[in-house]
């Protein structure tokens, strides 16, 4: 990497600074080490942030001469970036930023390649493929319940008996680098919260390195979930490549030097050969990581004429002007990050909240209180950009109109005109805000009778401390 050359006034010689990062030496510690060129410094300092952080701290000062530092307050699956400072009396002179992800080396087996779970050479025949795919927040654990899912990284299908699609001829192609198993903390894959397996299969990001398989479905059109990891350590537009049938469908990984989790829904028919690869070649830590496949649709059972389900839902009220403190004594709640209460007050249930786009946690503003003592806090941030925001699907209780309460805070740092987009069950609502450069505390209320599919975001792109801030809901 070409580093940044300085001048020490009063004719001191010029340092500089040639900044080289190694693999981890551990799944807790990774050395940072450079090259310097310079004999006049005083000393170096040792800058770090988080990837996801803009701003630097001073985490240590060395002596003059040392090229390298190892840095032991780092987390496993984080990417971090490094600056190196090297000062004297005359003035300091900082160097290029270089960032590194701490990835674990344990626990993994290399394939070389994976043998097929089936050794079959099938009849293609289908009519109808679609692909879509969605960006998901990290997935700690997924619950199965009785859906059959095949693991990629250990060839193993569990839950047989739900559905007779099945999976079979996967292959591992690596013509750059090695295919490994990894053990991991998610990507946990439960039945009825007991987990059956974790982790994925890895391999890198490079045009010559592909995963195949084949599908059968049990008989009528099925839908397969496909689990996934990728990140590119680049700022170059790269895109996954998955094909099914003749259908082809590029997936563009939104940033670099990144993990980005993936969910991929493929609907088909009959018998399909199915290929993932990449666009292009990345080196570094670029890769991709397959968990598994779950088959939700259940053992086939011919079409008979049923009534569409009742499907309503409307917004009764919007409040600008709530307290952050929320007593849930006597209501079903569900927080941002899935945590759950009371369920016993409510028929509806929450079947999910996922997050797209960038956003990060934080553990203060929100609180959830019982009896006056705090049980839940905190919220999901998002910068104020239309690409970032959650997704929350919900049921309400049988024969049963519920009502929802959705928790956030919204505050747009601009005059200009600034909306809250509400997406209920595919139709807009846009809430405005009354002023700029103040938060604005919201509780909207929206009853439902059967499913409902919410979505709220940021209109438009924001700059500045523009955010949303989203804590939890309360169900009736």
């Amino acid at each position: 990497m070409n580093k940044t050359y300085f001048n020490i006034k009063n004719a001191i010689v010029a340092t500089s600074l040639s900044f080289l990062m190694n693999a981890p030496i551990l799944a807790e510690t990774l050395q940072v080490s450079w090259s310097d060129s310079s004999s006049n410094e005083d000393g170096f300092i040792v800058e770090k942030r988080l990837l996801a952080n803009g701003e630097f701290e001073s985490i240590s000062t060395l002596a003059a001469n040392v090229s390298s530092y190892t840095d032991s307050d780092v987390i496993l699956d984080e990417t971090y970036c490094y600056r190196i400072i090297a000062y004297n009396q005359a003035g300091e002179s900082p160097s290029e930023e270089s960032c590194l992800a701490v990835i674990d080396e344990s626990e993994t087996d290399i394939i070389t390649p994976k043998i097929p779970s089936k050794s079959t050479d099938p009849i293609y025949s289908y009519t109808d493929i679609s692909i879509t795919h969605q960006f998901i927040s990290k997935p700690t654990t997924i619950e199965l319940d009785d859906k059959k899912f095949y693991s990629f990284k250990n060839d193993e299908t569990y839950n047989e008996f739900y559905s007779d699609s099945s999976i079979y001829n996967t292959e591992f192609y690596v013509d750059n680098g090695q295919a490994k198993e990894y053990s991991r903390d998610y990507f946990v894959f439960q039945k009825n919260g007991n987990d059956l397996v974790n982790g994925y299969t890895y391999m890198g990001f490079n045009s010559n390195n592909k995963l195949s398989f084949d599908m059968k479905s049990n008989g009528g059109k099925q839908v397969a979930t496909l689990y996934m990891q990728a990140g590119v350590w680049t700022n170059e537009t790269s895109s996954i490549v998955v094909t099914v049938g003749d259908t082809e469908q590029y997936i563009t990984l939104p940033k670099g030097y990144s993990w980005q989790y993936i969910s991929v829904d493929i609907t088909f028919d009959g018998t399909v050969p199915i290929t993932i690869t990449t666009d292009k070649d990345q080196g570094g830590y670029s890769g991709l990581m397959f968990a598994g496949i779950v088959i939700n649709d259940p053992v086939f059972i011919e079409e008979v004429d049923i009534e569409e389900p009742i499907q309503y839902a409307s917004l009764l009220s919007v409040d600008t002007g709530v307290d952050t403190t929320i007593d849930v004594s006597s209501v079903e709640f569900t927080t941002y990050a899935m945590q759950k209460g009371n369920d016993e007050f409510s028929d509806a249930s929450v079947e999910s909240i996922s997050y797209f786009g960038t956003n990060r946690t934080s553990s203060n503003t929100y609180k959830f209180i019982i009896q006056n003592d705090v049980t839940h806090s905190g919220y999901k941030l998002m910068s104020w950009n239309e690409e970032n925001g959650v997704t929350i699907k919900l049921e309400s209780g049988e024969s049963q109109i519920n009502i929802v309460s959705l928790y956030f805070s919204a505050g747009a740092w601009s005059r200009e005109t600034a909306l809250i987009e509400v997406i209920i069950n595919d139709q807009s609502e846009f809430i405005e805000l009354s002023s700029g450069y103040s938060w604005k505390k919201m509780k909207v209320d929206i009853e439902f009778e059967g499913e409902l599919n919410l979505s709220i975001r940021p209109s438009g792109i924001l700059g500045g401390y523009s955010a949303f801030k989203f804590a939890g809901l309360t169900l009736y």
